[in-house]
């Protein structure tokens, strides 16, 4: 890690559809994260919703496979990465907004259930290389959907 580098985990939610694309020959996936806050108001007596904060992720490489073959819109997430902000010109006004590199992704047990499925590199191809997977195979093939949990007691 570098000096001055601000290191974040961050728990919420895909917020967003998925954007893959490729950038110099490296595959990247975007999606906004939100995270909302959740509290008690005792004078009504209810859960309610408080702030919220919502933040780009940008996953890279081997991990953007693995988030775009695994992750959907709406999915409880946790993100851990570098946190930066990404600056830009709308009709003359610099405008900045918070992205997060990320470094893993991964389901949020607390709230699903998710089989883990442990990526091996197949023969020929190289370990920790971009090939570890076919990305058109992993789209091709529907996602296993998560039973209910048992219930404990």
């Amino acid at each position: 890690m570098a000096v001055g580098e601000t290191p974040v985990t961050l728990i919420g939610s895909v917020y967003t559809e998925l954007e893959s694309r490729r950038v110099g020959g490296h595959h990247v996936v975007s999606f906004w994260l939100r995270s909302k806050e959740r509290r008690f108001d005792k004078d009504r007596d209810a859960w309610v919703d408080g702030r919220h904060f919502t933040v780009r992720v940008q996953c890279w490489r081997r991990l953007a496979m693995a988030v775009l073959t695994s992750l959907r819109k709406g999915d409880p997430i946790i993100v851990h990465g570098r946190l930066y902000t990404r600056s830009y010109d709308e009709g003359g006004e610099t405008r900045a907004i918070p992205e997060v590199e990320a470094s893993a992704v991964g389901p949020n047990l607390m709230l699903c259930v998710a089989p883990v499925q442990r990526a091996r590199p197949g023969p020929g191809s190289k370990v920790g290389g971009d090939s570890w997977q076919d990305p058109a195979a992993s789209l091709r093939e529907p996602r296993a959907e998560a039973a209910e949990p048992a219930s404990v007691g």
